[in-house]
């Protein structure tokens, strides 16, 4: 879960920030605005095309403005997360590579304007997406830097403006999820001294939800993924899906609100409902022109998984196989394996062991880039079980 609305609250985050009123009497032209609005806009649709045609009418006019260097961020990490599932290693490059030249423009930016609070709120929002991506492919010390120059930025643009609420939702992640590594990076962070305080950034984050201007939908975002987290003091599912179905209200044509609201209302418990969206949602693929092909293995996670959390273990297995066959022809996904790797669990919860280990075996024949592989090992040791409690895990991959 964690990835999954971290990677979706971001781009609500750059999306915001880049139609932040001109501060520090730096001032655009109505039609500037208005271009960077309609770009962004096009980002929450998914409709790159507006997106990339009115962000370079900024860049035209405004070459180093901060605005057109988020909204050029914004559409190259969306497409490499949601038009590609993170899965195509060339949209990759591009990406990585359109970050840099964003964070290099608006240092530009800076040294002509040193007081634009927005210049700061940008390259943070830039650095913390910069260190979640790191963070994601296993790059410790570039995500430890790059979170450290995040907050610097973040820390300087409150300093600019005390009432800019906006950052205190990167600095409320920043507290957050410190406060809560993961135990694979607990011995970096004594090297580098990493401290957060979880109840502060969960009150940072509903600052921002409550005050902010720009970041009050990233911050609900987010408060999904706490509420969300199992085991977890803060955990509240039914205030997680209150959220979500404000953004979907909001949000209409975004696929991906629709299906935020189907892991709420899996953690909820709502079954029946689970099923009912999730075949709405794959009902939509390609009837829907912003529910794409490259869904249908998410659309089959859920129904799979909600009839393992049932106990049908046999229609899981169903579904799952079913869910291979659609997939055919596609290229592997992080979802798509996902898909596969559940279904090597539902065949060890059926006694069908020889299939389960071929599944496992499977899964570790691509290259570790989604972090299955060491759970796949394991399960190629000791057959997989449900606990005592009959918990099947969370909707979403590991």
């Amino acid at each position: 879960m964690r990835k999954f609305i971290c990677v979706l609250a971001a781009g609500c985050l750059l999306a915001s920030a880049a139609v932040l009123p001109a501060r520090a009497e730096i001032q655009l032209p109505p039609d500037v605005m208005a271009s960077a609005t309609e770009g962004i806009n096009g980002v929450y649709s998914l409709d790159f095309e507006t997106a990339d045609k009115n962000i370079a009418q900024v860049f035209a006019q405004y070459p180093d403005h901060p605005f057109a260097h988020f909204g050029n961020a914004m559409i190259a990490w969306s497409r490499y997360e949601y038009e590609f599932e993170t899965s195509d290693d060339k949209q990759r490059k591009v990406f990585e590579k359109i970050l840099d030249d964003s964070i290099s423009g608006i240092k530009r930016w800076i040294k002509q304007h040193p007081d634009d609070p927005n210049a700061y709120m940008g390259i943070g929002a830039l650095y913390g997406l910069r260190a979640m991506f790191s963070m994601r492919n296993r790059s410790w010390i570039t995500a430890y830097f790059s979170g450290r120059k995040a907050i610097k930025n973040l820390e300087r643009s409150l300093v600019l403006d005390p009432t800019y609420y906006d950052a205190y939702f990167g600095l409320g992640i920043y507290q957050y999820y410190a406060g809560t590594l993961p135990s694979v990076i607990k011995v970096l962070a004594k090297i580098v001294a990493i401290k957060g305080n979880p109840d502060e950034g969960v009150k940072q984050l509903n600052a921002a939800r409550e005050k902010a201007m720009f970041t009050s939908d990233s911050a609900k975002l987010i408060l999904i993924e706490v509420q969300n987290t199992r085991n977890s003091k803060y955990y509240n599912p039914a205030k997680s899906l209150e959220y979500i179905r404000e953004l979907r209200a909001k949000y209409p044509k975004n696929p991906l609100m629709h299906y935020v609201e189907v892991i709420c209302l899996y953690e909820t418990g709502d079954y029946d409902n689970v099923t009912a969206q999730a075949g709405r949602f794959l009902e939509l693929i390609g009837k829907d022109p912003f529910y794409k092909d490259i869904y249908i293995a998410r659309a089959y996670t859920a129904l799979g998984t909600v009839q393992m959390a049932k106990g049908n273990f046999d229609k899981a297995r169903e579904v799952f196989e079913e869910g291979r066959e659609a997939l055919k022809g596609q290229e592997v996904s992080r979802w798509g394996l996902w898909n596969e790797f559940r279904l090597g669990q539902v065949y060890d919860l059926l006694g069908r062991r020889e299939d389960a280990v071929k599944q496992y075996k499977y899964v570790l024949t691509f290259k570790d880039k989604w972090g299955f592989d060491e759970a796949a090992k394991s399960l190629l040791k000791n057959p997989y079980a449900l606990p005592k409690n009959g918990d099947v895990g969370p909707l979403p991959p590991l």
